[in-house]
């Protein structure tokens, strides 16, 4: 999935020029134009449905107006990688890191169907999974990140990780024997 690359270089089209004033906002009018472009994006890269496109370039939208400022966007266009790598951190862990439960329910759900091409337990499991990544993805991050310096694109480290692959056994186990519950 190359939606975190995608969020870094809408956010970089978004970015003010670099010496812009410390701790300006971001504006409705540029989370408008990054929500925009990440739909679009998104649609490109075809993890999501339509819907949880929509859902997590809202997310991700407002994870950035909440969550940075304008000198954050500018920082990813410095020559200093050291430094244009916190910032990218911070969207991984503050902007996307919230908003994982929709790539995630849907990759999970693709897998199920595939493999089970039961609705029930496809949707439990996907339901389920999706709402442990909102709660447990930014907690998680910090490890990953340790663990992956240069990613971008943190779904995979997510997915392969103890924590998730036991959560998810566990989940699985019980969507087969309750497969109604979401």
């Amino acid at each position: 999935m190359n939606i975190v690359k995608i969020i870094c270089s809408l956010l970089l089209l978004c970015a003010v020029p670099f010496w812009a004033k410390a701790a300006t906002p971001i504006t409705t009018e540029m989370a408008e134009k990054y929500f925009s472009n990440c739909v679009s994006g998104a649609q490109k890269d075809g993890t999501m449905t339509a819907e949880n496109q929509k859902r997590y370039c809202a997310c991700t939208a407002m994870n950035m107006q909440k969550s940075m400022s304008q000198e954050d966007l500018s920082i990813l266009s410095s020559p200093d990688k050291s430094i244009q790598r916190q910032s990218v951190n911070k969207i991984l862990i503050d902007v996307n890191g919230p908003c994982m439960q929709y790539p995630i329910h849907d990759l999970i759900n693709k897998k199920c169907m595939t493999d089970l091409k039961n609705e029930a337990i496809c949707s439990c499991l996907s339901t389920r999974m999706g709402q442990f990544t909102k709660q447990q993805s930014q907690k998680m991050m910090p490890q990953i990140l340790a663990d992956n310096p240069e990613i971008f694109d943190p779904l995979t480290p997510i997915m392969e990780s103890q924590e998730f692959q036991k959560t998810q056994q566990q989940i699985a186990l019980y969507c087969a024997t309750h497969p109604n519950q979401k």
